[in-house]
């Protein structure tokens, strides 16, 4: 019960924060200023929706009053803001985060000999290297973030920001990148 508080507390100070900060952008009007301001005002109004979101959702009403309060036509009860219990912990998943992280461990090692060994051609140790770095990302965020056993809806909320990420970067860096190789630098 004690856990479920905090993350409460924490997810009420994230909305807060995400409300202030968003609100104090637009009305200095730095919202255009720079790309900077528009990623913050819009990451911390995304934080202050979620965050809000999130705690109307879990103490709605409906879903936690009485079983026989809404059937018996009374109103509904004042044990409706009951903090809910937390889920019973199960060490079902324990030998499988074990074969996972020896999984990432072992892909680990093989980014490090791959690094100084250098098999091949730079570009195809890079291409290598990345994927595998992908490889281990996916494992993380299905594993470890949970989101196999999520809805796919919460798998899309990670993919569709980290692919809008990886494009912006495509399109920022490896430009100048490009123009580097160029001047001989």
């Amino acid at each position: 019960m004690i856990v479920s508080l905090i993350g409460y507390l924490f997810t009420l100070a994230l909305g807060i924060w995400g409300l202030t900060t968003s609100a104090e952008l637009v009305a200095r009007g730095a919202l255009t200023a720079s790309l900077d301001n528009l990623f913050l005002t819009l990451f911390a109004a995304l934080m202050a929706v979620l965050s809000f979101g999130y705690l109307a959702w879990r103490f709605n009403p409906s879903r936690l009053a009485p079983a026989g309060a809404a059937a018996a036509g009374g109103g509904v009860s004042v044990e409706r803001y009951v903090l809910p219990e937390d889920p019973a912990y199960e060490d079902a998943h324990i030998p499988l985060f074990n074969k996972i992280w020896i999984g990432l461990l072992a892909l680990t090692v093989i980014e490090v000999v791959l690094a100084y060994v250098q098999l091949a051609g730079v570009l195809f140790m890079l291409t290598i290297l990345l994927l595998l770095s992908v490889i281990k990302a996916g494992m993380i965020m299905g594993w470890f973030m949970h989101l196999k056993f999520d809805h796919p809806v919460f798998s899309w909320v990670v993919v569709v920001p980290a692919v809008a990420c990886i494009l912006i970067m495509c399109g920022y860096f490896f430009p100048d990148s490009f123009q580097l190789l160029r001047l001989g630098l």
